[in-house]
């Protein structure tokens, strides 16, 4: 009897093989994007692992000064520690390949990041040499193997780069590769002596960091100890694996968005699953009552049902697993397209086992319901009943769905943007549950505003189409609870499309009013897409500065210098912010962002004494006000510093920063090079003639700096923040693909449960064009009702997320993605029309007297 049952199951396959197959493609979609996401997590992670491993193998601890550089003093007292056997300090800048044209190549195609240390000594990194030599002094440069192949770079070449002090060339004289054979993603890597370098990069003294080797291996961890205790607060002692360790640190909350995007598509093909299977005992009440009253027990019904779902996952699941793997290869090549280093693509075991566990999880739940279901209809009411029974929604699922969508509503942005975002990861998993639960309400709630809408649209629809309009009116009205799950489940993808939508143009549309209100500079001067936010990875030559300050039409050129550090006091969460260097006695002159505690020449003033100004979001986690104390701790010491201000607007890093004069950074952390000029003409006359001066004087001689207006840093920022969320938005596009299948599979089960009336209507006279507009018309009430709540619900969710991150985020204000909501909505409608096609186009196929015999 058993084998009866799963034989019975498995032939639904052959008898139902439309709604198989688009249920089975929703598995294949969010297993394939859990898949693609672990897979790119694992990558990334692995990436830096190998790097690690291969560049520093033989090394046994890494130091380097905790914010700044590390100075000479420190390496000389690392040198002197009896426990050393050796140290090969180096330092470091990233150049830039220069084309035919000598104009900069961009992307990571052009990116060299350069190391300069002594090559008579023990190399920082484990270099094997492939061919060629060694550099020994000046213009001379190895570079590692698998980029010189990549670019045709070959030996004695000689290669065109802009560098922190302007054009230079420089000779290939050896190749290399890493002790395990790594590359960094086709990010140029390369060497070059000390010497030339410290020219080369305007690193007169100091350095990025030093390798130290052990004379016993045994003992690395007492001597990582006391190093730390000599050296003090200003510099860090790691061994390599606790690198990796901190990178994986600051990948955590990124992570956690892409599991739980990918979750998001999973959760719509739950679904898409629950939709079908319904539909499925629907239809085949009567079979099933035909079963029990030839002694079917209820499990044995609800084995057939579980049966046939765990098929279906088993091959959605499986087909999954190569969709997720041509995924990440487009998700590795993306982020490679935006910057970032990324290695060969990693493929493990467990990866693939998660991903399938997770697929057949969710269909099992998903066909859970209409199983039981299944199984408890008494014998002879389902012989009877047919496929006619539906079942009318419960007002208590309102009250149940406000309690599920009204955490995730009011605590939301505080997770996703907010200091929450930042924290524990138990404290991420209860602000993921939250979100989560806050569409499951709009799912559980879906048939108490989703047919309203259903209705309201009917009408204009009658009007226009008198009798395919009522058809498909009267079709989408007759089983609200199927209709609103299906209309639910793309409301759920465009909503999650438009709350990215409206929270990227609130961030982009705050900041852009800051910049109106704030900039009272002219121009920004700063290396090529490097902002502050970079913390100083490519610096502004000093030489530029110096002739800019000559030109007659400019009246300020002041530096701004930055560094990424552990900004002090916080004591929970990611701690990671900038510190911004200024000259308070200029800096008013370019800058009006408002202060809030103290006025704005106070706080200037205070910062030229000795102290800082903190960004309102460091200020709160770090519960700092004006007039408190906080302790800098750098290379060249520790210094207290009174706080002399609030900023009070978005700025970067979300307002996680701490400004403080040039002489403060320069005295703590050792920064001298400026990360970018702030510039102001003499008057409005002299802003033109300015501008053409710097940015002739650029295009000669420093192809690697760029010359932005106020336009133009808007347009910076604007790429950066779409860059960030087009690709949470990609990801998010995988949930509506899948919501647009359940369309499809509903108007497919409805062309089976009307296959007698359609037949009626043909034998009537309609034409085969007339059964399939109104499918279409049924199509365009499903999915326009779905938009239209998925526009609604999105955008208030997201004006309420960005209301409750005004204490977080000073000066942001919700901004409407007009041009976004349109789109969204128009292709939602488009892709549900054409989602019907092929339903309309079987139900008009159908011979009339074939589907007046259909039982």
């Amino acid at each position: 009897m058993v084998r009866t049952y799963e034989g019975l199951a498995l032939r639904q396959f052959g008898t139902r093989r439309l709604r198989a197959l688009l249920t089975c493609l929703g598995i294949v979609l969010g297993v394939g994007m859990m898949f693609g996401v672990l897979l790119l997590v694992t990558t990334v992670r692995h990436t830096f692992d190998d790097l690690i491993d291969s560049a520093w193998g033989s090394t046994d601890l890494l130091v380097s000064g905790s914010a700044g550089k590390l100075s000479e003093r420190s390496v000389s007292e690392v040198r002197s520690d009896p426990g050393v056997r050796s140290v090969s300090p180096w330092l470091g800048a990233v150049f830039s390949r220069l084309d035919e044209r000598g104009r900069v190549i961009r992307g990571t195609a052009g990116r060299m990041m350069v190391a300069g240390f002594d090559f008579a000594g023990e190399d920082p990194f484990d270099l094997h040499f492939v061919a060629g030599r060694r550099a020994r002094a000046g213009p001379e440069l190895v570079v590692e193997r698998g980029w010189a192949r990549d670019r045709d770079v070959h030996l004695g070449q000689p290669l065109a780069v802009a560098t922190p002090t302007g054009r230079a060339r420089l000779r290939v004289v050896g190749i290399f590769e890493f002790a395990g054979g790594v590359g960094f993603g086709g990010e140029g890597i390369a060497g070059m002596p000390l010497g030339a370098a410290r020219r080369i990069m305007a690193a007169p003294s100091g350095y990025l960091q030093a390798s130290v080797r052990a004379r016993d291996r045994g003992d690395v961890a007492e001597l990582r100890r006391r190093l730390a205790r000599e050296l003090g607060p200003g510099v860090k002692v790691q061994t390599p694996g606790q690198v990796g360790d901190d990178f994986a640190a600051q990948t955590d909350a990124f992570n956690v968005v892409l599991y739980f995007f990918s979750g998001i598509a999973l959760f719509v093909g739950g679904f898409l699953i629950l939709n079908s299977f319904n539909m499925t005992v629907l239809q085949r009440m009567r079979e099933i009552g035909t079963l029990r009253t030839l002694g079917a027990t209820r499990a044995a019904v609800v084995r057939t049902v579980m049966v046939e779902a765990l098929a279906l996952g088993v091959i959605g699941a499986l087909a999954g697993l190569a969709l997720g793997l041509g995924l990440a290869l487009g998700l590795v090549v993306l982020m490679r397209g935006l910057g970032l280093p990324i290695g060969g693509l990693r493929v493990p075991a467990s990866a693939a086992v998660v991903s399938v566990a997770v697929g057949l999880a969710v269909t099992l739940l998903g066909s859970l319901r209409p199983a039981l279901r299944a199984g408890s209809v008494p014998p002879i009411q389902a012989v009877l009943m047919g496929r006619g029974s539906v079942a009318r929604p419960r007002p208590r699922r309102v009250a149940i769905g406000l309690a599920l969508f009204l955490p995730g509503l009011i605590l939301g942005g505080e997770f996703w943007f907010g200091d929450g975002a930042t924290d524990s990861l138990l404290t991420m998993a209860a602000g993921m549950t939250a979100t989560m639960a806050m569409f499951a309400g709009i799912a559980v709630a879906a048939p108490f505003f989703i047919m309203p809408l259903v209705r309201a649209l009917a009408a204009p629809l009658r009007r226009v189409a008198p009798t395919g309009g009522r058809l498909a009116a009267d079709a989408a009205c007759s089983n609200p609870a199927r209709t609103a799950a299906t209309a639910a489940a793309l409301t759920i993808g465009l909503s999650v499309f438009v709350v990215n939508a409206a929270m990227s143009s609130s961030f982009m549309g705050s900041i852009h009013d800051q910049i109106d209100r704030n900039f009272a500079r002219d121009f920004t001067v700063q290396p090529l897409g490097t902002p502050l936010a970079r913390g100083g990875e490519q610096t502004v030559p000093r030489s530029l500065r110096a002739r800019i300050e000559r030109m007659p039409d400019a009246r300020v050129v002041t530096p701004l210098r930055s560094l990424l550090l552990d900004l002090p006091g916080i004591e929970r969460g990611a701690r990671q912010g900038l510190a911004v260097g200024f000259d308070p006695l200029v800096y008013g002159e370019v800058d009006k962002a408002h202060i809030a505690g103290a006025d704005r020449a106070a706080a200037l003033a205070g910062v030229q004494r000795g102290g800082v100004i903190v960004g309102r979001q460091y200020a709160r986690r770090a519960h700092l006000d004006v007039g408190d104390r906080v302790t800098l701790r750098g290379g060249g010491g520790t210094r207290v510093a009174i706080v002399s201000g609030v900023l009070d607007t978005m700025g970067d890093f979300n307002g996680n920063v701490m400004q403080m004069s040039l002489a403060t950074m320069r005295d703590v952390y050792g920064v001298t090079d400026d990360a970018q000029l702030a510039v102001k003409a003499r008057s409005s006359g002299d802003r033109r003639p300015l501008e053409r001066r710097i940015a002739a004087l650029v295009d000669r001689d420093y192809p690697n700096i760029e010359l932005l207006s106020a336009a133009d840093v808007k347009d910076q920022i604007d790429d950066q923040v779409s860059q960030q969320f087009g690709l949470l938005n990609a990801i998010v596009a995988i949930a509506v693909i899948v919501s647009l299948l359940g369309v499809i599979n509903t108007l497919a089960m409805s062309v089976i449960e009307r296959t007698r009336e359609i037949g009626v209507l043909r034998a009537l006279g309609s034409s085969r064009w007339q059964v399939r507009l109104t499918m279409l018309h049924e199509s365009l009430l499903i999915t326009l009702s779905g938009a239209i709540a998925g526009i609604a619900l999105g955008l208030l969710i997201a004006r309420q997320w960005v209301a409750g991150l005004a204490s977080a985020l000073p000066g942001i204000a919700f901004h409407f993605p007009l041009g976004t909501a349109v789109a969204v909505a128009l292709a939602a409608v488009a892709l549900g029309v054409a989602a019907a096609l092929l339903p309309a186009r079987r139900a008009a196929r159908l011979k009339p007297i074939e589907a007046i015999g259909y039982e």
